[in-house]
């Protein structure tokens, strides 16, 4: 619920057009922020459509140093949800975009608001940057990222703290696990498969042999927002996620229930890829002992907000490609 802590605070969120980042500009709005998002011109607002009268949307792409500094000279925000990256989905490949993206753009934004400063930076991390690790996850594990959306982002991490500490900025990285929930992209896990069942098609997947931890939206947007607050985290990573691990299949098999579905999946129609993260289970402690938060959702409820929204929404997707 919201506690009115960013009354009239000028917040700022890159990567707003994406799935955590319209989370994290819908709960500023409720938190009556005066709310500014970043977007490329190209970029679909539809996640914003709901709270277009009460945001300010800057059409810019974070790789233009020039239109953002300027942009952030006229908003001079109090708080910054950095919420931008490329190659969070899967397909996208690009080495430059990705370099350009993550790790050229948090140093734009950093250099921009040198001039102006900051409360507080909140920056999204990824489990991504720890690379396939076997044992539980700490944040003091060596980030041994193999692809390149974890390592321009394990590099854009290291940067913008970096910067931060140079220029006396508050920074705060929440390296975030699995993550699912309303409004996510149509290709990602449980969208493919809530759709698919919606639309009475077949769900291929892969043998669902790997192990993920997932977290409900809500339950990581309260973690930026409580690291937001938090005057004793300064310059420090937390990991955030449920904490717990299950194998894929548990997954599929809890949506398939709670849909009340007969039919099957097809296990195995889609090979694994070839770099596969296996079992990456993060160490929560940090965070639950520093913030003092836990997650408020459980999975099945978690799911079942889920559900419903994409059983009331599924005509969003239809024909889009989003």
């Amino acid at each position: 619920m919201p506690h009115y802590d960013f009354v009239d605070k000028r917040v700022l969120v890159t990567g707003a057009t994406g799935f955590i980042g319209s989370h994290i500009a819908q709960r500023m709005v409720k938190e009556k922020a005066l709310v500014y998002v970043l977007a490329r011109e190209t970029s679909d607002l539809w996640r914003l459509k709901h709270i277009e009268n009460d945001i300010a949307v800057c059409r810019i792409d974070i790789r233009d140093f020039h239109k953002l500094d300027e942009c952030v000279r006229d908003v001079k925000p109090d708080y910054v949800f950095h919420m931008s990256a490329y190659g969070v989905d899967s397909r996208q490949k690009d080495y430059f975009v990705a370099a350009e993206t993550n790790i050229v753009g948090i140093i734009n934004l950093m250099s921009a608001l040198k001039k102006t400063g900051c409360e507080k930076f909140l920056n999204i991390g990824s489990c991504m940057e720890y690379g396939d690790k076997k044992d539980i996850i700490r944040e003091d594990a060596a980030l041994e990222p193999f692809n390149i959306y974890g390592s321009t982002k394990a590099t854009a991490t290291i940067m913008a703290h970096q910067l931060a500490a140079e220029n006396g900025i508050d920074i705060v990285t929440l390296r975030a696990f699995g993550i699912f929930g309303e409004n996510e992209g149509s290709h990602k896990f449980f969208p493919h498969i809530i759709l698919s069942l919606l639309n009475g098609c077949e769900v291929n997947l892969t043998a669902c042999e790997q192990y993920r931890d997932y977290c409900y939206i809500d339950d990581i947007v309260a973690g930026f927002i409580l690291a937001a607050k938090d005057k004793n985290s300064k310059n420090t990573v937390f990991n955030i996620g449920s904490g717990t691990i299950r194998p894929l299949r548990y997954y599929v098999d809890m949506v398939y229930a709670l849909m009340s579905n007969t039919s099957k999946p097809n296990y195995g129609a889609i090979p694994y890829r070839p770099d596969e993260v296996w079992k990456p289970h993060p160490d929560i402690s940090k965070i639950k002992n520093a913030l003092k938060w836990e997650p408020e959702f459980s999975l099945k409820e978690g799911l079942l907000k889920t559900i419903a929204w994409y059983e009331k929404n599924a005509d969003i997707y239809r024909g889009t490609g989003r």
